[in-house]
């Protein structure tokens, strides 16, 4: 598993089009339940660094907490995902099945989980401030401060190419294009959003 692992790794972060098929035909269940769970505690040290969770948790505690609920939310993020982009896929006439594009979707989770090897060194060097709204320790430090900058903006662009690559791998196992796999990847989410924000005006 991890040789598979190793060995898709970074072709499916460079060349995610011609790698995605050879990735799926090798994937495993083990291999499945390793990238969902990374992507999970990506997310969940992602999301504490946005919300300042360390101003009312330990960092050893977020640590521990991503480790044990990253990989619940990855699954539920995992499966909802792959829900709502299979069926607007299949309705721009993508020819992929559910197992497939939940297998694509795990796999083109590489291009964000690879944000884990920026918070590691991260969480050596910022510790508790990359999780606090207080930071004295990289205020009090231009060096620090230009080193955690550099940090955010490499992670958001991460972030960014991860919206490149799925697209590319969705387009390509359902034959579609990248344009209409971008598009069944945010249209729904987009839609939901949007009824939210007009519920809630609503409501006030």
């Amino acid at each position: 598993m991890l040789d598979i692992l190793r060995e898709y790794w970074v072709p499916l972060i460079k060349q995610p089009k011609s790698t995605i098929r050879r990735a799926m035909d090798e994937t495993s269940t083990n291999c499945l339940f390793v990238l969902i769970s990374l992507f999970g505690i990506t997310l969940c040290l992602e999301q504490a660094m946005n919300r300042d969770a360390g101003n009312t948790t330990s960092t050893p505690a977020i640590i521990i907490l991503s480790i044990v609920i990253g990989p619940i939310m990855g699954v539920i993020a995992w499966f909802l995902g792959s829900l709502c982009t299979y069926g607007m896929a299949r309705l721009f006439g993508g020819v992929a099945s559910f197992r497939e594009t939940r297998e694509a979707s795990a796999w083109a989770t590489v291009a964000y989980t690879t944000k884990l090897a920026l918070f590691i060194p991260m969480l050596l060097i910022f510790r508790e401030e990359n999780f606090t709204s207080i930071t004295p320790d990289i205020d009090s430090s231009m060096f620090l401060a230009l080193l955690f900058f550099l940090c955010l903006t490499a992670s958001f662009v991460m972030s960014i190419y991860y919206f490149v690559v799925y697209p590319k791998i969705i387009g390509e196992i359902h034959e579609i294009g990248s344009w209409k796999g971008f598009a069944s990847i945010v249209l729904i989410p987009v839609v939901l959003i949007s009824l939210l924000i007009l519920v809630a005006l609503a409501l006030n």
